[in-house]
């Protein structure tokens, strides 16, 4: 069994500084390139950052870039990746192909004596659900929340996902989870309704990390939601994750938002750091091609960071909306059950009160 670090002993390191870990979903040429002539791992090894390296390709070319972070003593997260066919993201639908993905990456990772201080599981909705969203909009949503009570895939999914969690404890791993924010609405609430409708799901993990990104394509919010998210959202998290900063060759998730610029990328780092000593970054090749990373490093944490007032308004409103809709959907039937009583004994009052009168 492979014994773990805890990725919060990297903290210390940084003194009084987060612990930032970079996504990285390159892989082959590509991932070779990025570390060609040392500088980056240079930059990674001296400011104690964490590289959370995407094995969606189990092949020799990612081992060595493996065992180049292992030598350098650079934190290697493994971020657990499906096949694009098998949908990329874990969630409800494909968990079989998630365990199998797991016990490939463990047998890959030993036969190259390769040493991970953590799993991530990135956990998001299918992209065929992300299609349909964007293409039919509020129709779609409330299709999948009136279906969201019968989705027979959730317990199942939820059982699968915690024994895989199990199994990768005893292998020696920590679990990070990689979650929308909407899963800290759920909680709040008391429900799984938002889950069950996104086919996403809640689990155990050593550290939950929600995805603050501030990325947004909504030209009114100028493409940036100004740091609101991770206000609302900090005070909940184990660890934040912020983006978007992608490269050229992102294939995933990054490359569909807007590029934050860097007083955008500055703030939503000191915003973070308010709440969390663990902050995510999409991605490090995109800070890499912009020139950011040093820049990063150079970062004064001291800072006061602002977030523009209606931006938090309209954040805030969407989570006191969303938090309504919960708790409606949540008591429904108890609703309704209170209220046919209640129709009753007004009734019932009436007829008493007739027949008194009557006499």
């Amino acid at each position: 069994m492979q014994a773990s670090t805890p990725t919060t002993e990297s903290a210390v390191a940084t003194f009084g500084r987060p612990q930032i870990t970079f996504f990285c979903e390159l892989d082959g040429p590509a991932l070779h390139e990025l570390f060609r002539d040392g500088q980056v791992l240079t930059t990674l090894a001296a400011s104690s950052y964490g590289v959370a390296v995407s094995t969606r390709a189990l092949d020799a070319a990612t081992a060595e870039v493996v065992r180049l972070l292992n030598s350098r003593g650079i934190l290697t997260i493994a971020w657990l990746l499906l096949t694009p066919s098998e949908g990329s993201w874990l969630n409800l639908r494909n968990y079989p192909q998630a365990v199998e993905r797991y016990h490939a990456f463990r047998a890959w990772s030993q036969s190259h004596a390769l040493h991970f201080q953590a799993i991530g599981l990135d956990i998001e909705p299918p992209e065929a659900a992300i299609a349909n969203l964007q293409r039919w909009g509020a129709r779609h949503i409330a299709n999948r929340v009136w279906q969201a009570r019968e989705n027979v895939l959730f317990a199942a999914a939820r059982a699968a996902y915690t024994d895989l969690i199990t199994e990768i404890h005893h292998d020696g791993y920590e679990v990070h989870t990689y979650q929308l924010p909407i899963l800290a609405d759920d909680r709040r609430a008391g429900s799984s309704l938002s889950q069950r409708t996104l086919d996403i799901i809640d689990l155990p993990a050593d550290v939950e990390v929600l995805s603050c990104y501030s990325s947004a394509p909504i030209a009114r919010l100028d493409n940036d939601l100004g740091g609101a998210l991770i206000l609302s959202y900090g005070p909940a998290a184990d660890a934040i994750s912020i983006g978007a900063i992608s490269g050229i060759g992102a294939r995933d998730g990054g490359d569909d938002l807007p590029q934050l610029p860097w007083d955008a990328l500055e703030r939503d780092l000191l915003l973070a750091a308010h709440h969390t000593d663990m902050i995510y970054v999409y991605s490090l090749e995109g800070c890499v091609e912009r020139g950011l990373l040093t820049r990063i490093t150079q970062i004064n944490w001291d800072a006061e960071p602002t977030v523009l007032l209606w931006k938090r308004a309209i954040v805030a409103s969407a989570r006191g909306a969303l938090l309504v809709g919960l708790l409606l959907a949540r008591f429904s039937r108890a609703l309704l059950a209170w209220l046919g009583w209640g129709l009753f004994a007004l009734l019932l009052a009436r007829q008493l009160r007739g027949a008194v009168q009557r006499r």
